[in-house]
C-alpha cells in the first residue's frame, strides 16, 4: 500500500489572507516577516521550493524546485488550530467557534463548578504561564482549579499535579467538554497540568486536548472506512476527537515528533501518517520568540534529507500549516494567513509557477493517492487566485458574545492597534457604564439635538474611549451619551468619523463594533443625505431599505447592495402614524465632494433615491455583530443642484438636518416604545 505523509508546521503562515484585516491581522506574514528580521537557514526547504511559494528575504526561488510549491487559503471562519486541521481534511467551518475575551459567563462556569464540586480561580483571557505564576499559590492553598481562556476558542484548566492529580484534571476536562455544547461549543477544552515549588511553577508535558467532534465525515473517516490505516502523531488524535484516527502516537516536542515519524517510516507503516509539529506555535509563536522560531525551522530543515531518503517511490510528502502565528507582531495570537504548500515529489510536468488552492486540497490529495483515482495537486492546472478565495468571500468573524450582540474584530488602525481594539474599548465602557443598553443610536450631521431630551445623562468624549477617533466635520460633536430616552436605556453616538477625513474602514466601524462587544442588541443609524428626485423632498425623514455601497471596490463594476433596515422594523415604520415614512435606497459614496448632475443621473438610473458619504460600513459592522438595524435618512438638499461651494453646501445640510431633528426624534420614540414596555414589564 502507498503512504502519504501530511506534516503540519503548526502556525507557520505564508502571508495575510485577503480578509486578514477583519481579524486584526493585516500585514501578518509569519515566514515573510521572520525572514526580514533574522536569517532563515533552510537550504533544504529552499530546494523543495519554499522561496517559490512566497517571497522570502534570503531564500531564493529554486530554478527547479524538487516539490510543487504554493500556498493554500483557508475558507473556514476563524484562524484556530481546530478549524485549520479540519479544513485540511475536507470540513469547512462556516460558523466560528465561540471565544470569551471577557471570561466565561455564569451560565458556563456555574454548572461546571457544580459538577466538579469546587469553585474556580481566574476566569480571564490570559497567558498560561503568566496566570500560573499569578494564581498558582492561591490554587495550591485553596485547591480550586484555574480556569482561563485565550484569543482562541478554548476552555483551559490548570492545576498543580500535587493538588489535583492528572487523572482528576482530565476528568474535570471531560466534564467541561460535555457541558460546552450549543452556543458555547468551544473548539477545545485543554488540561494544563503544572508542577514545581512556589515561584518556579512549570507546565508539564501531560497537556491533553478534549476537542469538539467534526460536524461531518472528514477524509480521515473516509480513509478508515476504506480500510486505509490512519496514524496520528502529536495532537492529531485530539484535534479530531479520535474520529478516523486508528493509531495515536503521543510526542512532547518537534524533535520527538520527527523521531517517531522516522520510526514509522523505517517500520514500513502504510496509509496516511498525519503529524503536527506544535513547537512553532506553542513554544515560539505565542511567545514572540523570533530567534527560537527561526532555529526551529532550521532544525526541521536539517532533518529533511534523512526524511526524504526514507520515502519509497510511491510515497508522497505534503508539508503545510494550519494558520499563522507571526512572532514579529505585537500580537501573541494566531494570525489569519495563507499556509505554505510543499508537495513532494514534484508531479511530472507541473508548471513553474506556484500553486494556489484551498486547504481541503490536502485531504483530497491524500485520499485519492491512497485509494486510487484522480489526483488533486499536480493533476489540475496551476492557477491564479480563484474568485471564491477573494476578500469578499471572507466575512468578519465574531470573536465573543455579550448579551444579544457579538464582538467582531475590526481592521487594524493606523496607530498600529489591531483587532482587539473593540474588545478593550467595550471593556472600558462596561467598567464605566455597567451593563449595555438595549439600543444605540448613531447621529448624523446636524442631528445632535435628538440627544437633548435624555435623562440620567452621562457623556464621554470619544477621545477618552480606547481607540476611538474624533472627526473634524461640523455637526458631529464627538461624544458618547448614555442615559434614558423615552423610558428606555440608550447609548447615543453624537457624530461619526468618515472615510474621506482620512480614517480607514476599521476606524469608521470601530464604534459600532465596540457596541457589539459591549452587548448592544439594537442600533438606529441616521444620516443626512441629498435627494435624487422629487420624493423624498428636503426636510423629510425616510427609512432606508437598502444601500448601494460605492465605498468599497466594485465587483464587476457594480456596487454591492446591502440590506439596511431589518424587515420587521421596516414594516413597522412603513405604517407608522401620522403618515407612513417613505422607503428609500441610499447610495453611499466615498466623498468628500458633493455630486455632479451627471453623477445624480447615474445614481437615479441605478435605483437610488438619496445619496450620502456614510452609513454603509456602520451597517456592515452592526449586521456582523448580530444587531437589529434601523437606518433613518434625512433628506437635506437636492443633490447635484447646489453648486461647487462645498462649505456652503455643508452648511445647508447641517441647517436642514437640524430642522428635521424633531422628526427623527419622533421616529426614534416609536422605535423605543417596545423597549420601554419590555423594561416596565
Amino acid at each position: 500500500m502507498a503512504r502519504f505523509i501530511v506534516m503540519i508546521l503548526d502556525g507557520v503562515g505564508a502571508g495575510a489572507l485577503p480578509d486578514a484585516a477583519s481579524y486584526g491581522d493585516a500585514g501578518s506574514n509569519t515566514l515573510g516577516n521572520l525572514a526580514k528580521l533574522v536569517p532563515l537557514r533552510v537550504p533544504n526547504l529552499a530546494a523543495l521550493g519554499l522561496g517559490n511559494a512566497l517571497p522570502l528575504t534570503g531564500v531564493a526561488p529554486a530554478a527547479a524546485p524538487r516539490a510543487l510549491p504554493g500556498v493554500l487559503a483557508e475558507k473556514s471562519a476563524g484562524k484556530d488550530t481546530t478549524a485549520g486541521h479540519w479544513e485540511h481534511m475536507g470540513v469547512v467551518t462556516t460558523s466560528p467557534f465561540p471565544t470569551y475575551p471577557f471570561g466565561f459567563p455564569e451560565e458556563v462556569l456555574g454548572p461546571f463548578e457544580k459538577a466538579i464540586g469546587r469553585k474556580t480561580l481566574g476566569n480571564v483571557a490570559a497567558s498560561g504561564t503568566e496566570i500560573i505564576a499569578e494564581l498558582g499559590g492561591l490554587h495550591v492553598a485553596s485547591g480550586s482549579p484555574i480556569v482561563y481562556t485565550s484569543a482562541d476558542s478554548v476552555f483551559q484548566i490548570a492545576a498543580h499535579v500535587d493538588v489535583i492529580p492528572l487523572e482528576e484534571l482530565y476528568r474535570y476536562c471531560q466534564i467541561a467538554r460535555d457541558l460546552l455544547t450549543g452556543p458555547h461549543a468551544v473548539g477545545r477544552v485543554i488540561a494544563r497540568p503544572f508542577a514545581g515549588p512556589a515561584g518556579a511553577y512549570v507546565r508539564t508535558k501531560d497537556r491533553k486536548d478534549f476537542s469538539l467532534e467534526p460536524p461531518s465525515d472528514t477524509y480521515l473517516d473516509l480513509l478508515t472506512a476504506a480500510g486505509v490505516p490512519v496514524t496520528g502523531v502529536g495532537k492529531i488524535h485530539q484535534i479530531f476527537a479520535g474520529r478516523g484516527v486508528g493509531r495515536q502516537i503521543k510526542v512532547g516536542s518537534n524533535d520527538e515528533n520527527m523521531e517517531r515519524l522516522f520510526e514509522l517510516l523505517d517500520d514500513g507503516d502504510d496509509g496516511l501518517i498525519f503529524t503536527n509539529l506544535v513547537d512553532f506555535d506553542m513554544v515560539w509563536g505565542h511567545r514572540n520568540d523570533i530567534e527560537g522560531f527561526a532555529e526551529g525551522l532550521a532544525a526541521v530543515d536539517r532533518r529533511l534529507p534523512a526524511l526524504l531518503e526514507k520515502l519509497r517511490p510511491s510515497d508522497r510528502l505534503l508539508i503545510t500549516a494550519d494558520h499563522g502565528v507571526d512572532p514579529t507582531t505585537v500580537s501573541t495570537d494566531h494570525s489569519r494567513e495563507y499556509v505554505p504548500l510543499l508537495y513532494y515529489p514534484r508531479p511530472a510536468g507541473a508548471p513553474a509557477s506556484a500553486y494556489i488552492g484551498s486547504m481541503s486540497d490536502t485531504g483530497a490529495s491524500a485520499y485519492f493517492h491512497l485509494i486510487g483515482g484522480d489526483p488533486v495537486l499536480g493533476g489540475i492546472p496551476v492557477q491564479r487566485l480563484r474568485p471564491e478565495y477573494g476578500w469578499r468571500a471572507y466575512p468578519s468573524i465574531p470573536v465573543a458574545r455579550r448579551g444579544g450582540g457579538k464582538c467582531v474584530r475590526s481592521a487594524p488602525q493606523p496607530s498600529g492597534a489591531g483587532g482587539e481594539v473593540p474588545v478593550s474599548a467595550a471593556h472600558w465602557l462596561e467598567q464605566r457604564y455597567g451593563a449595555p443598553p438595549d439600543v444605540a443610536i448613531v447621529l448624523g450631521s446636524g442631528l445632535d439635538a435628538v440627544a437633548d431630551n435624555m435623562l440620567e445623562l452621562d457623556e464621554t468624549p470619544y477621545s477618552d474611549i480606547p481607540g476611538w477617533s474624533v472627526g473634524s466635520v461640523p455637526g458631529h460633536s464627538g461624544r458618547l451619551a448614555v442615559g434614558r430616552l423615552e423610558g428606555c436605556r440608550v447609548a447615543i453616538l453624537r457624530g461619526r468619523v468618515h472615510g474621506y477625513e482620512g480614517f480607514d474602514i476599521g476606524m469608521v466601524q470601530l464604534p459600532v463594533r465596540t457596541l457589539g462587544c459591549w452587548g448592544v442588541r439594537n442600533i438606529v443609524i441616521t444620516n443626512a443625505s441629498g435627494g435624487l428626485g422629487a420624493s423624498p423632498a428636503p426636510g423629510q425623514v425616510a427609512v432606508t431599505e437598502r444601500i448601494l455601497d460605492f465605498q468599497l471596490p466594485l465587483a464587476d463594476g457594480e456596487p454591492e447592495e446591502l440590506e439596511a433596515t431589518d424587515p420587521r422594523v421596516l414594516e413597522l415604520l412603513k405604517g407608522a402614524p401620522p403618515q407612513s415614512l417613505p422607503v428609500v435606497t441610499y447610495a453611499a459614496l466615498p466623498g468628500p465632494q458633493y455630486e455632479t448632475g451627471l453623477e445624480v443621473a447615474v445614481l437615479r438610473r441605478l435605483g437610488a433615491d438619496a445619496v450620502g458619504m456614510s452609513t454603509a460600513q456602520e451597517v456592515r459592522a452592526a449586521r456582523e455583530a448580530g444587531m437589529t438595524v434601523t437606518v433613518l435618512t434625512v433628506v437635506t438638499n437636492a443633490a447635484g443642484e447646489t453648486g461647487a461651494d462645498g462649505e456652503a453646501v455643508h452648511r445647508e445640510v447641517v441647517e436642514s438636518s437640524t430642522g428635521a431633528a424633531t422628526k427623527v426624534a419622533a421616529v426614534v420614540a416609536l422605535l423605543l416604545a417596545g423597549c420601554a414596555r419590555e423594561e416596565a414589564g
